[in-house]
């Protein structure tokens, strides 16, 4: 049995073959004649796009690039790859956050200037992990909370729909919905206590970026780490503040990220052509 696959929009991180694909698979370059689709974040799918398909597969954790209910009102199943960056971006989001409260920083910036400041650490505010609240719970947000709990962090759990309890440091991990877009706006910042840490490694229309960097210069929040933006890409080069790192979505990646991709794609077109389950659908 011969099943078309494209790979539409591929990044060029995505170089690695697709490794353990059933015999009979045919490489297309035109969605729109292929049995199974497989796109990055970045390519929105719809059923006009993919009339043929029988399944898509996105190869991110989030998803909301497919126009899922259409897709599966049309007959065509979808699928997510959240394994393959979810160490990366826990790892990642990790770092900024104890850029922050170590202030990594801060401290460089003295110690650079040919400062020995050892007799005066305590005017620097570096501290320990306190409250963190993890704000979606799914594959990347759970396991980050287990290994904040391992760092002896008291972990908030805040699933969707839920109010965002006063945390030391609040980290976005929640996919993008309707009823999420720019849930973290002006007034979710300043209902933060003072002091703050906000991080998102998630989904950047989760959060209004530029009310986010004012409330770190006006000195409500106390570290902004942001690794995903509204616009995409956008200049960084205005975020100068020292209390701000950003990175140009980047915190998923890692050198065998492309491998990953290829064994979740080949897990999904074998059970496909099992008729079975695919693995992480949607």
């Amino acid at each position: 049995m011969t099943l078309t696959l494209c790979r539409w929009g591929k990044a060029d991180y995505e170089t690695a073959p697709l490794l353990g694909l059933p015999e009979g698979v045919e490489f297309v370059e035109d969605p729109a004649v292929a049995a199974v689709v497989v796109v990055p974040s970045t390519r929105r799918v719809t059923p006009i796009d993919v009339p043929r398909a029988r399944l898509v597969i996105t190869t991110t954790s989030g998803f909301d690039n497919l126009d899922v209910p259409a897709l599966r009102a049309a007959g065509i199943r979808c699928a997510r790859l959240p394994l393959v960056r979810r160490d990366a971006v826990v790892q990642t989001t990790l770092g900024l956050i104890l850029a922050f409260t170590r202030r990594f920083g801060r401290f460089g910036e003295v110690a650079r200037s040919g400062t020995w400041d050892r007799a005066n650490l305590n005017r620097y505010d570096a501290r320990l992990l306190g409250r963190v609240a993890v704000v979606g719970m799914g594959v990347i947000g759970s396991r980050l909370a287990e290994v904040l709990r391992a760092l002896e962090a008291e972990v908030l759990e805040v699933r969707e729909g839920q109010p965002i309890p006063e945390a030391d440091v609040v980290t976005l991990h929640c996919s993008l919905t309707r009823a999420n877009r720019g849930m973290i706006g002006a007034a979710a910042i300043a209902s933060m206590r003072p002091g703050t840490i906000l991080v998102n490694t998630a989904r950047g229309k989760l959060m209004d970026v530029e009310a986010a960097f004012a409330a770190v210069e006006r000195g409500h929040l106390g570290g902004l780490g942001v690794d995903v933006f509204p616009e995409e890409p956008t200049d960084l080069s205005r975020f100068t503040h020292p209390q701000v790192i950003v990175t140009p979505h980047a915190a998923g990646w890692h050198p065998a990220l492309g491998e990953r991709i290829a064994e979740g794609v080949a897990a999904a077109v074998r059970a496909l052509l099992a008729d079975e389950a695919v693995p992480w659908s949607l």
